[in-house]
Parts: C-alpha cells; structure tokens; sequence
C-alpha cells in the first residue's frame, strides 16, 4: 500500500498587501504570473518522480491570492498533478480564494479541474473594518463571490474571518459572525489579530496609532465566538478553526498530526523522508532554476535539516495541542520510548493547576481559555534555548 502524501502549492501573489500581513505575498505583473506557473509546473513535475511510490490525499493552492491568476494558469497546475501523481480518488483539493479577485468564470474552471473546497477570505462582513485592514474588496463583494460559488456547485467552503481588529466592538464582532454564520458555510476559520513585525500594523503601533480593542472586548469576542458557533452546529477542532460535521480541513489536519506533506513554489516548506526544508524566497532565483540539473536541490533550498529529538517533542506538543483533542501520552512513549510527564511533568501540571489544560485519561488538551492564550502556552513547551518561537510553516 502506498504511503499518504499532502502537497502545497504556493502562490505568492496578490493585488495589493494588506496591513496585517506577514505572508511571502507581493504585488507583481501578469507576466511574472505565467513565467511564475511555467517554473512551478517544472517543479511539480520534477517531485513526480520522488512521490511514484506515494498517494496524494490532499492539495492545497494557498497564497498570496491564488484566485488572481487567470483561471487557464490554475487549470495547468491541477492538470500537471493529475496526469503526474497518484491522487486519491476522494482526496480534498483546495483553493485560496480573494472576494475582490474570485469571478464565476473562475470557479468554474476550478470545479472542472476537480477542485472540490474553496477557502474564501473575508475576514470582516464590516466594510469599515475591511478598509482597516487594507482589504480589497467589500463585504457585498463577498456575497456574490460566496452566491457564484455556489451555483458553481462547490458545496465544501471555509470563509476566513479575522477578530480583534482595530476599532472593533463585542457588536461589530458578532454582526459579523452572525452574516456569516446565516450563510452555512461548512467550514469556519476564525483568527486573532497578531501585530506581526513588519507589517504596516507594526509600524502604526509603535507610533501609537493603533487602536486595539482591550481585554475585555477580546474575552467578550473570544466568549461569543465559543458559544454562538457550537449553538449554530459548528464544531471547535482546532484552536481557530470551526467545522459542520465531516467538513474538518483535512488537509491543515494533517499538518497537525505530522503527516508528510511537499510544499511547491516560492518559500513553500516541507516535511518529506522526516526532513524539513523550505524553497528558496528569492523569486529572480526561483524564476531562474533550472529543474533538469541533478543538483538543483543546492540551489532550491533556502534551508534543509533532521530535526533532533528535542525539536520532535517540540514539535509534537505545540502541534498536536492546537487540537480540541489534545495530544497522547501514549503516543508520545510510542514514539519517543519515555513517558511524557517526565520531560514536561512540571508544566503540564502548572496548566491544568491553572485550569488552561486539562487531563482525561491518557490525554492532555487545552481548555477553552487555554486556547485563548495559546501562543503563550506552547512558547513554554520549548525544550531549547534557541527556539523562542513556535515556528510557523505553509499553516
């Protein structure tokens, strides 16, 4: 039997950068577009031949804006998997969708090149709120993008929605949720507003300009957000992520879970052969390989590493407790042949005294406040001075 494999496409361009983003995201011309796809088709093309011997459960085309390009660019990746990889019959196949960018022509195109979920970026139903965030597009906009997808068939849609965005109240928070929840999408990806370095945000708040709402409209936010979505059918499995039964992202679960996946395109990572490696984020160079030389990995890959047996436990705890579900102290003897509470016995302990974590049998989760403060939580479960953060990858 075949081993399961994910794939990542990335596309790394969109119209205009909004002020929150720390994505490898920029704003180029259509000609890069096409001499963007050509190249990546190469690389598709040049991992079939590693992946003969795995099946492919999952694509995912995220971005950037992969909905800006033209529909025939979309259509020539997708056929370029088809025709080169062994892809499950019912495996999930993802786009990223912009409303300002996503035409029914479009997503027709999509379903004919056996797309099956669309991820739609909204992030408010505010159109204030939008501006703010530098967005291009209205909340109406939306709605049509939303109403095409559907009479174009596409009965599997995620809609992303960002809270705790400058100037927003508890009531502007819970029109919004309230517009979309009125939609029934299957799929619901609610994300907290982080300040990330570099970012137009980061700047405005260094300089006192940034208005964010305070701690107790985020406990109000984060409150409803918990209660409406479980009243309404929705399901939390993942510390942002809200689904109807069934309609889980199978694909981000198995980043979670430490499942294989290869990332194409410009800066994409990987976790492939227990290796992790990411391509290089220099588009004059990416544009420039040559994907026929028997060492293109050297110039390929920005880095490429093993990860010690501390960076696996790491990696394990802050991954699998972004889960409802939590992680297995069985799983992780299994795996690592020593039990779990005596290398974080302290602080697992120190979470639930705290109530932020709770214990139910062989399993450690994060409660509903604990995942309201998460990042701060997992930053706790490094094991190594060098790592300060939780690195984040294609998710």
């Amino acid at each position: 039997m075949k081993t399961g494999l994910e794939l990542y496409i990335h596309i790394p361009f969109c119209a205009k950068k909004c002020n929150y983003c720390d994505f490898l995201s920029f704003r180029t011309l259509p000609t890069v577009h096409n001499a963007y796809v050509r190249r990546l088709n190469e690389e598709i093309k040049y991992y079939s031949e590693i992946c003969a011997d795995r099946r492919i459960t999952s694509i995912y085309i995220g971005g950037g804006t992969p909905s800006l390009l033209e529909p025939e660019l979309i259509v020539s990746i997708m056929k370029n998997i088809m025709e080169n990889y062994d892809v499950e019959e019912d495996a999930e196949i993802s786009i990223e969708c912009n409303p300002g960018s996503a035409m029914r022509h479009k997503f027709a195109a999509y379903r004919k090149a056996g797309i099956n979920r669309l991820s739609i970026g909204l992030q408010s139903a505010n159109n204030e709120e939008l501006k703010r965030l530098g967005r291009i597009h209205s909340f109406e906009e939306f709605l049509k993008c939303y109403q095409c997808a559907r009479m174009e068939g596409f009965s599997n849609i995620n809609v992303d929605l960002i809270n705790c965005i400058p100037g927003q109240t508890g009531a502007t928070w819970k029109k919004t949720l309230k517009n979309i929840v009125m939609l029934k999408p299957e799929h619901i990806s609610v994300y907290n507003l982080i300040v990330e370095p570099g970012t137009p945000f980061f700047r405005m708040n260094e300089c006192g300009l940034l208005e964010l709402p305070d701690e107790d409209t985020d406990e109000e936010i984060d409150e409803f957000t918990r209660s409406y979505l479980k009243q309404t059918g929705y399901e939390r499995y993942e510390i942002s992520n809200w689904a109807k039964p069934s309609y889980e992202c199978r694909h981000n679960i198995g980043y979670w879970t430490e499942k294989e996946y290869l990332g194409m395109g410009l800066g994409a990572a990987s976790f492939f052969d227990e290796k992790r490696f990411s391509d290089t984020r220099d588009l004059q160079k990416y544009l420039e390989l040559d994907f026929f030389r028997k060492d293109i990995e050297k110039e390929l890959y920005s880095e490429k590493k093993e990860l010690s047996r501390e960076e696996e436990m790491e990696e394990f705890m802050f991954l699998g407790l972004r889960m409802t579900r939590g992680i297995s102290s069985t799983d992780f003897l299994v795996r690592f042949k020593v039990q779990l509470e005596s290398v974080y016995g302290d602080k697992l302990k120190k979470f639930t005294d705290l109530k932020l974590m709770e214990k139910d049998g062989y399993r450690y989760r994060l409660t509903d406040r604990g995942m309201d403060i998460s990042n701060l939580i997992m930053s706790e479960f490094l094991l190594s001075d060098e790592n300060t953060e939780v690195k984040s990858r294609n998710y």
